[in-house]
């Protein structure tokens, strides 16, 4: 099967034996689970694009388990990027996008090594065949028999690629939907996005929330509990310094933006990251 050469030849990932090793020590290897397998195949194979959580879903229905599908595939995520680190990975491999899916890490290069040394011997016996079979067959009949086909292949190809063609563009019309949906979401650069009011400092991070919040309220106790089972980190693997509770859009989720720097900053390197209430307190 297929290996994935990473980070500059650095790490490798080898989907038969389902490991993570070094390039210089391949004796150390890092065993990952047919789930964790199964997952960074799909991110890797997508070349780096976005992974939706469709997709993703239909893996980890293989898999039952009562734990919500998203915090299953934060938590897998998170060890995967564990998994890799052990392996001499010099960052993580899987970033996660909220509610929509995840993408590979932007320092991660991929290539992607295919087995099949049997198949370049087969094409030297190809050329012997059609000098000695087909030259002879061919010249006698192309003046009656080359009139009926090409009258039909133009007129029935167009008609099977229009619906390709349209299958194709709603596809792009909706992905630019998503698009468009995400950034809106997810991308706090307008009105009250950044009015917020200091909570609480625990060591080097400090926190805080929306002023339409109060500090007793389900989203921001939920909001906290979660941080700290979780403990996100930013991609560099470092701690956020500033940490920012959005009021939730739905009963079910709420958001939080880690961040390197304070929020109101251009360059403040803010990363969306989706809170999922498991079960709401009735209203």
């Amino acid at each position: 099967m297929a290996r994935f050469v990473l980070f500059a030849n650095s790490l490798c990932f080898d989907t038969q034996q389902q490991v993570l090793y070094p390039m210089q020590q391949p004796a150390q290897r890092v065993v990952l689970t047919p789930l964790q397998t199964a997952v960074l195949y799909r991110v890797l194979n997508a070349g780096g694009q976005l992974v939706r959580n469709q997709a993703l879903h239909t893996l980890f229905q293989r898999v039952p388990d009562e734990v919500p599908f998203a915090d299953r595939l934060t938590a897998t995520i998170a060890e995967i990027n564990q998994l890799a680190a052990r392996a001499q990975a010099p960052g993580p491999l899987v970033l996660q996008v909220p509610l929509i899916g995840c993408v590979l890490a932007g320092q991660a290069d991929v290539v992607r090594l295919n087995e099949a040394p049997a198949v370049s011997a087969a094409p030297v016996n190809m050329p012997e065949v059609p000098a000695a079979s087909t030259a002879p067959v061919n010249v006698p009949e192309p003046s009656a028999v080359s009139t009926a086909p090409v009258a039909a292949l133009p007129a029935g190809t167009p008609r099977r690629r229009w619906p390709l063609r349209a299958m194709l563009i709603a596809l792009l019309c909706a992905n630019a939907a998503l698009a468009l949906v995400a950034r809106h979401f997810f991308a706090p650069a307008q009105g009250d996005a950044l009015a917020y009011t200091p909570y609480l400092r625990e060591g080097s991070t400090q926190f805080f929330i929306g002023r339409d919040l109060t500090p007793d309220s389900f989203i921001v106790q939920n909001a906290l509990r979660r941080y700290h089972h979780w403990q996100p980190r930013l991609p560099d693997g470092s701690p956020a310094q500033f940490v920012y509770i959005n009021p939730g859009r739905t009963q079910l989720f709420s958001s939080a933006f880690l961040c390197a720097k304070p929020i109101a900053q251009k360059d403040n390197q803010c990363l969306a990251w989706s809170v999922t209430a498991g079960e709401s307190p009735d209203a």
